[in-house]
């Protein structure tokens, strides 16, 4: 079976790069894969970088309805779902695979206006706006969190999180670090609150650690400045952000890690095996950072902070309760390893194929 893929999902990279992992595995094997998303996020540049045809659709977040910023978000809405589904019409996909996010709104609705079977990948242990309204036409759902299977019993299965092929590669060879290396993540958007704090922790327990702190392009040049006092440390350093073969050796390099509680974030970590101490964004919908966190508390893998909580004592305490207990250190390690799937793409693939498959029969 010749393959005819539409992949969706967007606005940040929490949901476009899984989006990306499945897109490129389905065109390695052949498939004829578009990654259908929004101009204003970041999918387009992120889809030119893994040479996957991308077609841009003018979707946005929905402002409040009856003012005027909803009204004009709605009606670019309507826009993008006509032509999500002229393009459909013409392409004839045997299915549409979304990630979530905003994004993906235009081109679910499309799918289900033309009958075309539709797989999601719900990152987050609550699940999203736009999947919550998608579950009710969609053929499967695939996750992350278990957690996520309460709110749909029926569709759903635990796949894992599909990483970036670099990652995977990297955990196979990791081995123990003879330095102690903090790796502090606000995820792909940054957290200058996130930021702050682990600029205080890392001035007050001294130099004898190595931390790596990735602070978000928006929020670098602020990050670097602050940290100027830290300069006589020789053992930290600030980046914007890493790409794959940067994050790989990172995350090999590192013992404990300081974060948001993103849902791609959350699984590079386990992945590794990696215990973290999380920080929710507090303004996450629905507050999914905090019950991502809250899943790994559960199995010994985290220990989780609310930002409200957060001050430079409270975080040294918590870090410092880690960084002195190795036995604590590895039995989060081996919890978190068999938590995570490393061949969530594997998993996700073959479930996109039988559902294509199943739906090319029924329609015979």
């Amino acid at each position: 079976m010749h393959m005819r893929l539409i992949v969706t999902g967007g606005g940040t990279g929490g949901h476009v790069y899984p989006a990306l992992e499945i897109a490129k595995a389905f065109s390695a094997a052949g498939a004829d894969v578009t990654y259908f998303g929004s101009l204003r996020g970041i999918e387009r540049d992120a889809c030119e970088k893994a040479n996957v045809r991308f077609f841009g659709l003018q979707s946005a977040p929905l402002g409040k309805p009856w003012t005027p910023s909803g009204l004009a978000g709605y009606f670019r809405l309507a826009q993008s779902i006509a032509k999500a589904r002229r393009a459909f019409a013409s392409n004839k996909p045997d299915c549409v695979f979304s990630t979530g996010g905003y994004a993906a709104g235009p081109s679910l609705q499309a799918a289900r206006s033309l009958g075309i079977p539709v797989v999601l990948h719900e990152q987050n242990a609550i699940p999203g706006r736009t999947h919550r309204i998608a579950a009710k036409f969609a053929e499967r759902i695939c996750g992350v969190f278990e957690e996520t299977g309460e709110h749909f019993p029926s569709k759903f299965v635990r796949t894992g999180m599909p990483i970036r092929e670099e990652l995977i590669e990297a955990s196979k060879s990791r081995t123990d670090n003879p330095e102690f290396q903090t790796l502090c993540i606000g995820g792909s958007q940054g957290a200058s609150a996130l930021n702050e704090a682990v600029l205080s922790l890392a001035l007050r327990v001294g130099e004898q650690y190595r931390w790596l702190h990735v602070s978000g392009p928006k929020l670098y040049e602020a990050t670097a400045k602050a940290a100027e006092r830290l300069s006589a440390q020789s053992g930290y350093r600030v980046v914007p952000f890493l790409d794959a073969p940067a994050m790989a050796s990172a995350l090999s390099a590192s013992v404990l890690a300081i974060a948001r509680a993103g849902a791609g974030v959350v699984s590079e970590l386990a992945l590794f095996g990696i215990p973290a101490i999380f920080v929710p964004y507090p303004l996450a919908h629905a507050d999914h950072q905090t019950h991502n966190a809250a899943a790994i508390v559960k199995i010994g893998g985290a220990s989780l902070i609310a930002q409200s909580d957060v001050t430079p004592e409270r975080l040294e305490t918590e870090w410092t309760a880690w960084a002195r207990d190795e036995g604590r250190r590895m039995t989060a390690a081996s919890s978190l390893r068999n938590w995570s799937i490393p061949d969530a793409t594997e998993r996700v693939r073959r479930i996109i194929e039988e559902v294509a498959s199943a739906s090319g029969v029924r329609s015979r």
